[in-house]
């Protein structure tokens, strides 16, 4: 009689574990959906916006929107788009959102500093989740703004085979690392906002008829 008592309470346990279990499983399934439509969300919205570009929508603005969405989406603070000057080979911050928006914009970096800088030489996405720990971040513009980097996404802004700049996310607020879903979210977004930028210059340099 007690071997079956204790069947019958490792039996209830089992089945108590395994419906937690799959409880547990059912909201991460949901939580995914629901990130996933919200991802598709804001990329339909964006490409909508690129198709009119020639038309009403503003390149700034619609740059500046894609950080937002980006930083949305990841769960980030803070965030910018860097373009490269062919000239003077440096990045330009000429989008930034977060506490550095007022200072950052327009600030200079050299392509052969920070993470940023590998990125665009390199066209390969990076995250860094320790900075100290990385030999790749610069710490110029934390020390001169007196920021705080903690953790890093960017991704390099590629059109037709060139490298315009890079998307680059920091700090999330939940203190969590970036991971792979972070970096194939920007992955996403990073064409988006290298086919704005190409057509805009590409409708700049047009010739009058």
């Amino acid at each position: 009689m007690r071997t079956e008592v204790s069947g019958t309470t490792s039996a209830v346990r089992f089945l108590q574990e395994e419906n937690q279990r799959l409880h547990q499983r059912t909201v991460e399934l949901e939580e995914a959906n629901s990130y996933l439509r919200d991802c598709l969300k804001s990329i339909r919205g964006l490409q909508w916006a690129v198709e009119k570009l020639g038309d009403q929508v503003e390149l700034q603005g619609l740059l500046d929107r894609i950080i937002y969405e980006a930083l949305r989406i990841v769960d980030a603070e803070d965030g910018s788009l860097s373009l490269i000057d062919g000239e003077t080979r440096e990045l330009v911050f000429v989008v930034v959102r977060g506490a550095l928006q007022e200072k950052l914009q327009g600030y200079r970096l050299s392509l052969d500093k920070g993470v940023g800088g590998w990125v665009a030489t390199h066209q390969e996405p990076v995250v860094v989740n320790d900075i100290n720990e990385d030999d790749r971040f610069s710490p110029e513009v934390d020390r001169l703004f007196h920021f705080h980097t903690r953790s890093l996404a960017s991704v390099p802004l590629v059109s037709r085979g060139k490298v315009l700049g890079v998307i680059e996310v920091v700090n999330k607020f939940s203190g969590r690392p970036f991971d792979d879903k972070d970096v194939e979210m920007l992955t996403i977004l990073a064409p988006i906002a290298a086919t704005a930028i190409d057509l805009a210059t590409w409708e700049e340099a047009k010739p009058n008829t």
